[in-house]
């Protein structure tokens, strides 16, 4: 959303001196031309932002989903070792912890995250697949969802 915003801004004040230029019939450097461009990508990156993400936990598994951003993720339970709502460090380059929803697979196999969201843990490899805070739903209701459809492998 912070892109969006700066995007929007430069092609604002690019915009703005592109007009001015014209009013004053004078020459102008070809890359203001960007600026319109500029303008209307940073709209798209803005309304793609507000884009609902959207999260099932059913008897099929776990899937998550976020269209603007190219994200989908669907696990079935049988794909799953283990799965956890557990506080832990937060990934690379970020500071503190969160509580975040966590997939063990069965060998390790990255079901679609950023590596840098990988967790190693007594020999056993887990993913961050989201943040809590992230969802609408409080951890005592992700909880109670995963108890229902994952009992046998939630912990």
């Amino acid at each position: 959303m912070i892109a969006a915003i700066i995007a929007i801004v430069l092609g604002g004040v690019g915009t703005a001196l592109v007009i001015g230029w014209f009013d004053q019939g004078g020459r102008m450097p070809v890359l203001f031309l960007a600026s319109p461009v500029l303008v209307v990508f940073g709209i798209v990156l803005l309304v793609n932002s507000f884009r609902p993400f959207a999260m099932r936990i059913d008897e099929r598994g776990i899937l998550l989903k976020h269209s603007a951003k190219k994200v989908r993720v669907a696990l079935g339970w049988q794909y799953i070792a283990h799965v956890s709502v557990e506080e832990l460090p937060k990934p690379k380059g970020e500071k503190g912890t969160a509580t975040y929803l966590t997939v063990w697979p069965h060998g390790g196999a990255n079901p679609g995250v950023p590596q840098d969201w990988v967790i190693q843990r007594n020999g056993w490899v887990g993913y961050r697949l989201i943040d809590v805070e992230d969802i609408r739903e409080d951890k005592e209701q992700l909880s109670a969802a995963l108890s229902r459809y994952a009992a046998p492998i939630f912990r």
